[in-house]
């Protein structure tokens, strides 16, 4: 048995699945969930940049919200 990896575009992905399981090979999906998206990524950078609010505890956390 061999694993083989493929990216394959969001938009053709039910396509290469419905071809491999034709071809009778087990498909296991693998998904990128560790990374960050767009707007995470901007918080990030935000933060690292000074800016954001800083809270002394939990507490007041929840009285902001």
């Amino acid at each position: 048995m061999q694993t083989l990896e493929i990216i394959v575009p969001d938009n053709k992905t039910r396509l290469v699945k419905e071809f491999l399981k034709e071809l009778g090979v087990t498909i296991k999906v693998k998904r990128k969930s560790n990374v960050p998206n767009a707007e995470t990524i901007a918080a990030m950078e935000e933060l690292k940049a000074g800016k954001g609010t800083h809270f002394k505890n939990v507490e007041e956390l929840f009285k902001a919200i």
